[in-house]
């Protein structure tokens, strides 16, 4: 009986010693393989604000191999993703997608852009989408497919190939020039 509550107990603390809750939002440490995607492992989760005190939403980014040093997780031709739990209700699609194209114009060259822009345009599309706080989505990079999955609510809103536009558009969070330095190392999982 004694073995078995301490078991309980052990097991019990284990579980929460591996979650992370932000603003509200419990974000999984590790998210299941599926048919598309292998087993990944939250790297690092924080709060997207914007003028410094507006929080937007949750990020949390998701590595298949995260025994990678911060600086090949770019480079690294495994899956990730990046999820975003929307926090607050003035998020749009239209702002997030603005969001996206800003942080990619600081972050890829003027040439990148014209090279990815057909296939931003169509990234756009896919987020054509009505967000409201609870909204949950993501930007996951298949290695098999070697192309970029968006899903918004449960449902996956198209694929677009190229590991050019998937490392680009990471740059936006953990590139050289990402939207916020805080953002970037607590994605990168490195809390103060």
């Amino acid at each position: 009986m004694i073995r078995s509550l301490l078991l309980s107990f052990l097991l019990m603390w284990a579980l929460q010693a591996q979650a992370l809750t932000l603003e509200g939002v419990d974000v999984p440490e590790l998210l299941p393989a599926t048919k598309d995607s292998p087993e990944l492992h939250m790297r690092g989760a924080s709060i997207r604000r914007v003028y410094g005190f507006v929080e937007v939403y949750v990020g949390a980014l998701y590595i298949g191999d995260n025994t990678l040093a911060d600086e090949q997780i770019i480079d690294a031709d495994v899956a990730r993703r990046m999820t975003f739990y929307v926090t607050s209700s003035r998020v749009s699609a239209r702002r997030f997608t603005n969001a996206i194209q800003d942080g990619l114009s600081i972050n890829v060259s003027k040439e990148k852009m014209e090279e990815l822009s057909e296939r931003l345009e169509q990234l756009v599309s896919l987020f054509d989408h009505k967000f409201v706080e609870g909204t949950v989505g993501y930007i996951e990079w298949h290695p098999e497919s070697q192309s970029t999955i968006i899903a918004i609510d449960g449902n996956v809103r198209g694929s677009i190939p190229g590991k050019d536009l998937n490392d680009s558009l990471l740059k936006i969070w953990i590139g050289e020039k990402p939207v916020s330095e805080r953002f970037k190392k607590e994605v990168l999982g490195h809390r103060s």
